[in-house]
């Protein structure tokens, strides 16, 4: 991005609210917290300011004209899925996963 581009606006939709809620509910059981938060802050930097370079896409919705992306962030074992509107500056967050042998499963 250039430094006249916009910051991009990111929310959270759909399930990725109530992941979110358990993520940090996880977090505070697991005494976790300056973890995920480093984690968040990096997602929302990146979802803010490079979006389309940060994630993989796999979907395009026409009708919305946007793109989805993926990106696993490790060691922490967390996968984002989000969506990247093609003209406007917005970015929709849906899924926050906990994957397999994250410190955040508690395995």
């Amino acid at each position: 991005m250039s430094p006249e581009s916009p910051r991009f606006s990111v929310g959270l939709v759909g399930k990725a609210v109530e992941q979110l809620e358990q993520l940090t509910a996880r977090a505070e059981q697991l005494d976790l917290r300056a973890l995920l938060a480093a984690v968040y802050w990096q997602i929302i930097q990146s979802l803010e300011t490079r979006p389309r370079e940060w994630g993989d896409p796999f979907h395009n919705y026409r009708a919305l004209d946007a793109t989805s992306y993926s990106r696993a962030i490790l060691p922490a074992g967390i996968s984002v899925e989000y969506a990247v509107h093609n003209t406007k500056p917005l970015v929709w967050i849906s899924k926050l996963i906990v994957l397999e042998g994250s410190p955040f499963a508690g395995e």
